[in-house]
């Protein structure tokens, strides 16, 4: 509606926050009273329900994805469904056109039907849910043939087919590899790396596969493949869970209770190990790789050198103190160590690395100095020469060595933004090549001469643009919006308006930034508001569609603001964007710095005038929900009500890559100790609710039960949410657990905090 574009035009402009705040109902009322007069007429915004947000086909679309640019930069292929619901087919966009033309109609699961019975109904609609159709696209090296994977098959496809509904038999690979000319496909099934050939000229069965590797025990897999360049050998990333404990977690919907069992170590437990080798393909020998270090340590990078002669590997020990920069030369496996960096306060491994187009050099990201920035050395060695630098930070970078220059995403600007820019490849000062306020997420095409990919913002939800970056070097051209997948009712609605503040730490005086959001109808005149902050996390403050797009709380945001709440979501300690010694506060500090951080956030809230410092709550999943029980209980009387998702109760059973923040417990026992809810619970303040899956498997649902029952004993106003069918993702699985979840959650907050202003 006119109405509400009116509201976000209005709202997007800049002044001073409080001063924003007070004026924002008399902004409303006058873009309102703008309108033409035929716009009384329209029927009011219709109000959103959980159970429209949450619903097939959904109002938002379904975000294209995949994008990937045939070898001529002639065509974009990518994955999109335009009818709003889960499962994708294979599109492709011919350079230049407006339109995407679609190549795929696959078969899907159509749900249950009316004349169901409720219960088998719902089932068939979770299983048409959770099937999302194709899972990757990419091109052939023929530029000609599109490479496709479909439950668990790989198949090729001709990139002229006209909508179709079959595929080739396809391989059985868990993952694949395509040989530089596209003859022969390299694939990983039953533990195994085999080789097969593909006839360019065929899409059926070819011959026999050829085994490369074979398995050397039930607990060792193959995790990667990389070609060299001139096709004789392949890179491979080997993983070994043999080490690792076998945890047993509980499943109670079959007719019998049984255990399912997975590896899962905690930290300080024994790992997955890893190594690396080069199968030479003639022989299909392996060439193990002396790396040194420890069998533990990560493997960030592979990448071939252009003559195929040299391998670059980057990689770091379990705890990202130590990174090295290896060479191994393909003829001998001799092993090199190019580089070596160390900061023992280290908490983020967002790590790049790549030969330069000649070869000569290498080009690798590092924060070495005040955040991520890329470096160039010499393959001799030598010094690194910078060739980005400030106070910002390098998200991706992608070297097109047609344009002589890489491309490199980053918040240049503004801190809760992601634009593309360009760098000669000698360095230089970036120049911005995106321009609408939001993030782009883009693959610049192979001559350098387009971007495409995903944009959103606050108010635009994920859609594919092109950018035109062959324009004069002061004006590149203009953004071209290609899919269009929200539904026509999404206009229908009104949608909260965000904006982005800063406060500072009492702690450290460190800069805080904030992502706001207000009822569509804020007016202080009418009083103080609820306010929730949450969902919490880190890197939450971003301008796009739904801030932090891992849980799909977007919808539920948009609801709690149509109900009468304030929200504020937090970049707390850790996060990115904002510095390397912002990111450092973090180390051996889960649940202390950052809940000072979200204190701050509280205090800020409550000295704007229109918030009701009586009515605060809070929320979030995983580590958000650490830090949500943290707060109410080292903070108590702060929050008068909280809900945490699969929260990470107990550190000593995180995952063992938190230790990169919190070390071996052996080595921080009290640090552990301190960053545990369980064992702060005496404190705890306020009602708070605790959701979870049976079946999760990265916070086990046992120490919330054991929480919970703590609680319990200490007399504690707190209650357990279980979702029975329901993994670590418990709020994306299955749209009847989400919105049974989400209407819990906000009753809980309705309940305890009162919705609208007073």
């Amino acid at each position: 509606m006119r109405g509400t574009r009116a509201i976000f035009k209005e709202y997007a402009v800049p002044c001073p926050c409080f001063a924003f705040m007070r004026r924002f109902a008399w902004i409303a009322l006058a873009a309102c009273a703008a309108l033409p007069l035929t716009a009384a007429a329209e029927a009011p915004p219709a109000p959103l329900t959980l159970e429209r947000l949450y619903a097939l086909p959904r109002l938002i679309g379904t975000a294209p994805s995949g994008f990937t640019w045939s070898p001529d930069a002639r065509h974009l292929a990518f994955l999109w469904n335009d009818e709003g619901t889960n499962f994708r087919d294979v599109w492709i966009l011919d350079a230049g056109a407006e339109r995407p033309r679609r190549i795929t109609a696959l078969p899907r699961p159509l749900g249950g039907s009316a004349t169901d019975a409720v219960v088998a109904r719902r089932e068939a609609d979770v299983a048409a849910e959770r099937d999302e159709g194709v899972e990757t696209v990419a091109w052939h090296p023929d530029g000609k043939q599109l490479i496709v994977t479909l439950r668990g098959k790989v198949h090729r496809l001709a990139a002229t087919a006209e909508a179709a509904t079959t595929l080739d038999a396809g391989i059985v690979a868990v993952r694949h590899a395509v040989s530089p000319d596209g003859r022969r496909i390299a694939f990983v099934t039953d533990g195994a790396v085999f080789l097969q050939a593909w006839a360019a000229s065929r899409t059926g069965d070819a011959v026999a596969p050829t085994r490369l590797l074979a398995r050397t025990s039930p607990t060792t897999t193959p995790t990667r493949l990389e070609w060299s360049p001139d096709g004789k050998h392949i890179a491979i990333v080997e993983s070994d869970r043999g080490a690792v404990r076998m945890r047993a977690i509980p499943d109670y919907l079959p007719d019998e209770a049984r255990m399912r069992e997975v590896p899962r170590a905690f930290p300080g437990e024994p790992a997955e190990r890893r190594r690396v080798g080069i199968i030479d393909v003639d022989t299909t020998l392996v060439r193990w790789l002396a790396l040194g270090g420890n069998a533990e340590d990560l493997v960030l990078t592979l990448a071939w050198s252009p003559d195929a002669r040299e391998l670059l590997i980057d990689g770091s020990d379990l705890y990202v103190k130590h990174r090295r920069l290896l060479i191994a030369s393909a003829s001998d496996g001799r092993v090199e160590t190019w580089l070596e960096e160390r900061d023992p306060r280290n908490v983020s491994a967002d790590w790049w690395a790549a030969w330069a187009p000649d070869g000569r050099g290498i080009y690798y990201t590092s924060d070495r100095d005040e955040d991520y920035h890329v470096y160039l050395r010499a393959r001799r060695g030598g010094a690194a020469k910078r060739i980005t630098r400030g106070d910002w930070a390098v998200d991706d970078v992608q070297l097109v060595p047609a344009a002589r220059a890489l491309f490199i995403s980053g918040n240049l600007g503004k801190p809760e933004e992601r634009h593309l820019f360009r760098v000669p490849l000698a360095g230089g000062a970036p120049q911005r090549l995106t321009r609408s306020a939001g993030s782009h997420f883009v693959t610049v095409s192979p001559d350098g001469r387009l971007a495409a990919g995903e944009f959103s913002s606050d108010t635009v939800p994920p859609d594919l643009f092109v950018t035109e970056l062959a324009g004069s070097p002061s004006d590149p051209g203009a953004e071209r919006r290609i899919t269009r997948s929200p539904l026509a009712a999404f206009v229908e609605h009104r949608w909260a308006p965000t904006r982005y503040i800063t406060f500072r730490s009492p702690v450290d005086g460190a800069t805080l930034h904030g992502r706001l959001t207000v009822p569509p109808d804020f007016d202080a005149s009418r009083g103080r508001y609820p306010a929730i902050i949450g969902s919490i996390y880190s890197n939450t403050v971003r301008n796009r569609w739904g801030g932090r797009v891992a849980h799909p709380t977007w919808g539920l945001d948009h609801y709690l603001a149509q109900q009468g709440f304030v929200l504020l979501n937090i970049d707390v300690a850790g996060s990115s964007g904002h510095g390397k010694a912002f990111r450092q506060r973090i180390l051996l500090d889960y649940g202390g710095i950052d809940i000072a951080d979200i204190e701050a956030g509280a205090r800020w809230l409550a000295s704007t005038g229109f918030v009701d410092e009586r009515r605060l709550g809070i929320w979030g999943s995983s580590y958000g929900g650490l830090m949500t029980v943290m707060a109410m209980a080292t903070r108590p009387g702060l929050f008068r009500a909280g809900v945490a998702g699969a929260p990470a109760t107990n550190v000593r059973h995180a995952l063992t890559g938190e230790m990169r923040v919190m070390g071996r417990p052996q080595d921080h026992a009290d640090a552990y100790d301190r960053a545990s809810a369980y064992t702060q619970a005496e404190q705890l303040e306020g009602a708070l609710m605790i959701i979870h899956g049976m079946r999760d498997d990265v916070v086990l649902y046992r120490d919330s039960v054991a929480l919970t029952h703590k609680l319990m004993l200490l007399g504690k106003d707190v209650e357990l949410v279980t979702l029975p069918d329901a993994g670590h993702g418990w709020d994306n699985e299955g749209l009847y657990q989400t919105i049974h979840a989400f209407q819990r959650l906000v009753g809980h907050f309705e309940r305890h905090l009162g919705s609208g202003p007073r």
